[in-house]
């Protein structure tokens, strides 16, 4: 692959990231060989030693992590640009202005590039577009834009009509796109048994950890902090994973530009963040400070959150009006570029036409679109407002395509068809991610019960072992031999850090779960209530069974 046509140029890659990092790696090695075997670490020595290879690396793997990153830009956008691409083509304008107009969308990012450089090959070095074509198709990251490109040049040199090869390959390309989506989809699902063997590895890991102190006299807290570390670097591994692997479609629209319905949430979510911090600040003082109530601190910490609810409720409500508007935004445009077309290209009385009819969840947003309009104010900052105020990333897209299609003299009726047909390929892609999110959703609740388990089990048991050889009137000397204990304010702090650990481990797998579905973390709020809800009384039911099987106490 050619560094230059990523952008990266090859002497300023050496020497501002190659050696830097080289020279980096070398100190830590020497570090680590010079002070960690005075720590006394032992097994977790292992850590210090491995800090030089995570620091050179990531250098070493910069250029293919950016060729990555520009591959996934291309194959995530790559539906829109044919779709966009098709809706051009029919229109009257020539290619080189077709490339121009594709170059300066910037929410194509590496697609746009590409485009770019294919007009600057163009308009510069008078090149045709055959040729450009080819010449990119070599360079670029994408086999699936390559191919498209090979393709193209060869269907121009063979003098095919440009609007009916742009148009068959519609079908081709999405397809193309659906088996790659269905690919990611798929990774995805492999990853979900990787996933559960993980943490719940990384769980029973934890749950030694936090027993042997009492058979070694280690210390408890320094074997916590590093449990914690673990956790950290996992669950922060799965997210990154996530990130990389899965189909980068995001459910809400991304024009950058806040709607009522945004506004509504941060203001339901800095609300709910106030009373969170009341509870849980009354719930503390009540609990430890007055001694008014007697409560775990995973309770107080589910009580705490709850408010949480509130925003979460409101998102998932709003996502769901955004999938029945993208299930009916089809018909929409089908019905307006037919009608359009009939009545030669008068959109405003099509709409008049089209207020009367049921789009579902999508029809005031039809109708306020007609009222913007008929102010005759500003037709294209209208259209804008009726896309955006949909919250719908796809509607959002494909209007911009459909109402520039039409400001270049395209017949509605043949830009709604490509577009329409686009649509619904993509609805169905998105059917088969949220049957993937939802049965990710059934094993986070699964995992976060079997970690509560493991780690309260190990915990019950060295509180109830401790209480035990605590109570022993053995002299100390021999105790301190033979029976290690753990002072009971370090298994106070203990008992918070699991609590504090689950409650990382149900917002990071609640990011997980948003990254799978596409929509947003705050929709996501109830699964982080719900999880800490279940890992609480898991957690809970767990130390009073333990208690109960040792015959230390009962339920």
């Amino acid at each position: 692959m050619n560094l230059r046509h990523l952008g990266i140029e090859p002497k300023r890659y050496i020497r501002f990231i190659l050696l830097p990092s080289l020279a980096a790696a070398i100190a830590a090695y020497l570090f680590a060989i010079i002070y960690v075997p005075r720590l006394g670490l032992g097994l977790f020595s292992i850590l210090f030693y491995s800090l030089p290879i995570f620091i050179f690396l990531p250098a070493l793997l910069y250029p293919k992590i950016i060729e990555v990153r520009f591959r996934n830009d291309i194959e995530n956008n790559i539906h829109f640009y044919i779709t966009h691409l098709g809706v051009l083509s029919i229109s009257e304008i020539d290619r080189k202005e077709m490339m121009k107009i594709l170059s300066e969308r910037k929410e194509y990012k590496a697609l746009a590039e590409e485009t770019r450089k294919i007009y600057l090959l163009m308009a510069k070095w008078k090149i045709s577009l055959a040729q450009a074509c080819r010449f990119i198709a070599k360079r670029t990251p994408s086999k699936l834009f390559a191919d498209f490109l090979d393709r193209m040049a060869h269907e121009i040199d063979s003098g095919e009509d440009f609007k009916v090869f742009i148009k068959r390959e519609q079908k081709v390309v999405m397809e193309d796109f659906a088996t790659l989506y269905n690919g990611k989809l798929y990774s995805v699902d492999i990853f979900k048994e990787i996933y559960v063997s993980i943490i719940l590895s990384l769980s029973f890991f934890a749950a030694f950890g936090i027993i042997m102190p009492f058979l070694t006299g280690l210390n408890v807290m320094f074997v916590m902090y590093l449990i914690v570390i673990f956790f950290f670097i996992a669950e922060i591994g799965v997210i990154v994973y996530l990130k990389a692997v899965a189909p980068q479609d995001p459910l809400w629209q991304t024009s950058g530009e806040y709607t009522s319905v945004d506004r509504k949430l941060y203001r339901l979510f800095a609300l709910s963040m106030v009373v969170f911090l009341v509870v849980f600040t009354a719930l503390l003082f009540a609990n430890y400070v007055y001694g008014l109530i007697s409560l775990p601190f995973s309770f107080i910490m589910a009580l705490s959150i709850t408010p949480l609810l509130i925003p979460g409720i409101a998102a998932k409500k709003e996502e769901k009006m955004i999938k029945d508007k993208d299930k009916n935004a089809p018909s929409f445009f089908m019905s307006l570029g037919a009608s359009a077309s009939a009545r030669g290209g008068n959109i405003l009385e099509t709409l008049k036409y089209l207020t009367a009819h049921d789009f579902g969840a999508l029809t005031e947003d039809v109708r306020a679109l007609y009222k913007r309009l008929k102010t005759r104010i500003n037709k294209r900052r209208a259209w804008e407002k009726f896309a955006i105020s949909t919250n719908s990333n796809l509607i959002y897209r494909f209007t911009d395509m459909f109402v520039e299609a039409i400001n270049l003299g395209t017949d509605p009726i043949d830009a709604a068809e490509i577009i329409s047909e686009n649509f619904i390929t993509i609805n169905n892609l998105r059917a088969r991610r949220s049957q993937s999110a939802s049965s990710f959703i059934g094993i986070a609740y699964g995992v976060i019960v079997g970690i509560a388990f493991a780690l309260y089990i190990s915990f019950g048991v060295v509180e109830s072992m401790n209480s035990l050889y605590s109570s022993l009137q053995i002299a100390g000397e021999v105790v301190g031999a033979i029976l290690h204990t753990v002072p009971p304010e370090d298994l106070s702090v203990l008992s918070n850090l699991i609590t504090l650990l689950l409650m990382a481990h149900a917002i990071m797998a609640t990011f997980a779960i948003k990254i799978i579905d596409g929509g947003r973390f705050m929709a996501g709020l109830i699964h982080t209530v719900g999880m800490s809800w279940v890992a609480a009384i898991s957690g809970y039911a767990s130390q009073m069974a333990i208690k109960s099987l040792l015959g230390l106490g009962g339920i």
